[in-house]
């Protein structure tokens, strides 16, 4: 299977930085005050740094209703349930008119058309893009940092460290919002069950995932684990392990130049896909947009376990109660039996101990190149999703995790997370999220798509096309650093 073509999105965030003017800049020093204590650790803390203006009092000047564009890429509950929120924020209060808009169906998608959009400005006050796009909009320059927002409104928060702490690069906290998951372990209890295994003591390690795959293909289960080649499970088997993928603390230390993927604990890694594909441990599925046969495989019981985002919770309980639970995406159930399968979820099982991951999801981010009535905004209705009501929501409808121990604590999140399937696999993500050293909240990586093709690359040229370990490795760490040098030249 060949390699699919780099997207360009690095040498449009060029052109992109060159037309925007000086006064986008974070670090302009005559334009803000500096980031206090509130504005996150892992990068600069301690550090001066320049914030820009945030017109937080435009809307007082503004004649009449602010209207302003929210860009999203959802799909299913949540796409309906940013509707429904853009709606209740419209009725509780007649200072600003929200318009969502879908942009399409992934956030990659969205961030397509952002990139090109920021040449001719041709971008909303609000994007919610992949947290893995940090790095790469920062540069842009077009991003007003929600510290600023933050400081000049005197609001907190409350965000859990971990969180705060990924999303700060130099020094600044930028999202306005975020939607927080987690990869987790799904398996079925019966098929477990059946091979002699314990329901409530799942694997935590990958040695002992492959030992229960052992167990469960003796029992007559086809390919005990169902696995998408995500780069994102290897980055958080590696990152996990205490290893790094980029130099510079990877990339919290400044923008990463070098690429440290060929460390002992991805060969670790990726023997260990290898060997269990070679043993019929493990079905491979290449990770494409709209790929759902991974969860298929389990849902046909040809696959006992599968690795997914927490988030999945909500479409794992609603396909086996039967439902069509979102037909654009494919998942219609007529055709399935849920008869024999009883779900229960898991820690993310690490090469040393469970829950090794990074903080994963999405965020709000502001843009500075729109008005600063629009800005005044756009902060508006990211103090509303910040509301105890609105955090909730987001969990008990849209599957993303609390960020906050306000929205942990909420009486209906407990009774949900008590005595709703869904909520007791999310359950699940949120104890992991908490066990996350804020220290090390996840890498940041200015090409981010080129290097998560990268090693998705290697791992179908490993799995599907027969390559040894060392030299998908090698291949990936080498594709790596050339995206690395492509972006450090095209942002000096």
């Amino acid at each position: 299977m060949s390699r699919p073509a780099p997207r360009p999105l690095v040498h449009l965030l060029v052109v992109a930085v060159l037309a925007i003017t000086a006064a986008a800049c974070v670090r302009d020093e005559s334009q803000g005050t500096s980031a206090g204590p509130g504005g996150g650790g892992g990068d600069g803390e301690g550090e001066e740094i320049a914030l820009p203006d945030c017109p937080v009092d435009a809307l007082d000047e503004a004649d009449g209703p602010v209207e302003i564009d929210l860009w999203h890429g959802f799909t299913g509950e949540p796409a309906n349930y940013m509707v429904e929120l853009g709606r209740r924020y419209n009725e509780s209060q007649d200072a600003v008119r929200l318009n969502v808009q879908t942009q399409g169906n992934s956030y990659e998608e969205v961030l397509r058309k952002f990139v090109a959009g920021i040449p001719s400005r041709q971008i909303p006050p609000i994007v919610m893009l992949e947290d893995t796009t940090l790095r790469e909009v920062v540069e842009s320059g077009v991003i007003l940092p929600a510290e600023a927002c933050e400081q000049a409104d005197d609001f907190e928060t409350g965000q859990l460290p971990v969180v705060r702490n990924y999303y700060t690069s130099e020094g600044v906290y930028w999202p306005g919002y975020t939607n927080v998951s987690e990869p987790v372990l799904y398996y079925n209890a019966n098929q477990f069950e059946a091979a002699g295994l314990d329901p409530t003591d799942p694997p935590e390690t990958l040695d002992e995932l492959r030992t229960d795959a052992e167990a469960l293909k003796e029992s007559g289960v086809e390919s005990p684990l169902s696995l998408i080649l995500n780069s994102w499970f290897v980055e958080s088997w590696i990152t996990g392990a205490g290893e790094t993928v980029v130099n510079k603390e990877n990339g919290r230390e400044g923008l990463a130049d070098e690429s440290t993927f060929d460390n002992p604990a991805t060969h670790e890694v990726y023997e260990w896909i290898d060997g269990m594909a070679d043993d019929g441990l493990l079905e491979a599925h290449s990770a494409t947009d709209g790929q759902i046969n991974h969860y298929l495989a389990v849902a046909q019981k040809n696959s006992a376990m599968v690795i997914e985002t927490s988030t999945a919770a909500v479409t794992i309980k609603a396909v086996l109660g039967g439902e069509s639970y979102d037909a654009e995406a494919g998942l219609n159930v007529g055709s399935l039996d849920p008869e024999g399968i009883t779900p229960q979820a898991g820690p993310f099982p690490g090469l040393e101990e469970p829950g090794q991951v990074r903080v994963s999801g999405g965020a709000f981010f502001m843009t500075n190149t729109v008005p600063a009535e629009q800005q005044a905004a756009a902060w508006d209705f990211m103090k509303f999703m910040w509301s105890a009501e609105s955090q909730t929501d987001w969990h008990l409808i849209g599957g993303y995790l609390p960020t906050t121990q306000a929205a942990a604590g909420d009486p209906d999140v407990a009774d949900y997370w008590a005595s709703d399937l869904a909520g007791q696999m999310l359950r699940v993500g949120y104890e992991q999220l908490l066990t996350v050293d804020p220290e090390r909240p996840g890498p940041q990586v200015g090409p981010y798509t080129d290097y998560t093709d990268a090693i998705k690359a290697s791992l179908e040229a490993m799995v599907l096309e027969g390559a040894s370990p060392a030299d998908a490795i090698a291949q990936a760490d080498a594709d790596i650093q050339a995206a690395l040098d492509t972006f450090i030249e095209d942002n000096e």
